[in-house]
């Protein structure tokens, strides 16, 4: 059974939304074209109707109480979820538009995603898309906020926040300059690999963990002569001959394969599964989750 709820309940959340977003009533009525008593009659109504104070007045802003962001965060999943019925009571009628916003590493979207977004906006020219490249960090936290729609990472450990879709799995690959004469003839061990010039994907100067933790477990210390974050670049720095490389194999690509000479190092690092990461409970307009089928057509949607 669905309760009862008394007076114009969508309208008054609209005003609480929007007083948490601009930070005052002022403003808030201003954006929305309305009076400002009507706006603060709305929240008012909302605080009576729930027997709660949604925002601290006492320093003489509208800050959000504990129970006002609680609020807030649901009220932007159900104008979400409305929006969507929207969208959804006139189906596939409708051309798709809009905007995806991906949160992922710089990697995945040089080499992962521009074939899917090559195919998705020939049949929908009218999408656009934000790609926003970073650390896996960066990444949960783009698809926690909602700042994304979703994001595609390796996986460490998935917050209980969201839900995760495996992609694929891959390994490290090993990639040196085209006929190098650091490895002849021959598949490189790690104790070679750590005596030739190495260039190595890093963080803020911090090499990944575990490529860091498997040299030091053989006792070896490779010969880094450079470090970057962009798995683009150290392929441009390898094929120039600078040294060779150590990247994930879905970033090696069949072009590269003309220019660079590959070695699977699959004996010596484990392998790293990468997945499409979603936020519980958020609403994703049509447009999203028909990229999101191009990208993985089995894909299922929880409400």
């Amino acid at each position: 059974m669905i309760e009862q709820m008394s007076g114009d309940f969508l309208q008054w959340l609209r005003g609480f939304y929007f007083v948490a977003e601009c930070g005052s009533v002022t403003k808030a009525a201003a954006a929305m074209g309305r009076e400002q008593p009507t706006v603060t009659h709305q929240i008012k109504c909302l605080e009576r109707e729930f027997g709660v104070t949604l925002f601290d007045r006492s320093s003489g802003s509208m800050k959000l109480t504990p129970e006002g962001r609680v609020l807030l965060e649901k009220s932007i999943s159900l104008f979400e979820v409305i929006r969507g019925l929207k969208s959804e009571l006139v189906g596939e009628r409708m051309e798709y538009d809009g905007k995806i916003v991906i949160a992922a590493s710089h990697s995945v979207v040089d080499t992962f995603l521009p074939p899917y977004v090559e195919k998705y906006r020939k049949a929908h020219p009218r999408v656009k898309f934000h790609m926003q490249g970073g650390f896996l960090e960066t990444v949960l936290e783009k698809v926690e906020s909602a700042e994304a729609d979703f994001g595609i990472s390796y996986m460490e450990s998935v917050p209980e926040s969201m839900v995760y879709h495996v992609l694929f799995e891959t390994g490290m690959k090993l990639i040196a300059p085209k006929n190098n004469q650091f490895f002849p003839n021959t598949i490189p061990t790690l104790r070679q690999i750590s005596q030739i010039p190495l260039i190595l994907f890093s963080r803020a100067g911090t090499l990944e963990t575990f490529v860091e933790k498997r040299f030091n477990e053989a006792n070896l210390k490779p010969d880094i002569v450079m470090t970057h974050n962009n798995s683009v670049s150290i392929k441009k720095y390898v094929a120039q001959g600078i040294g060779a490389a150590l990247v994930s194999g879905y970033a090696v690509s069949r072009e590269d394969e003309k220019n660079l000479d590959i070695y699977p190092m699959d004996r010596y690092f484990p392998k790293r599964r990468y997945a499409i990461l979603l936020r519980k409970k958020k609403y994703l307009p049509l447009a999203v989750k028909a990229f999101l089928r191009t990208i993985k057509p089995d894909i299922t949607f929880t409400p």
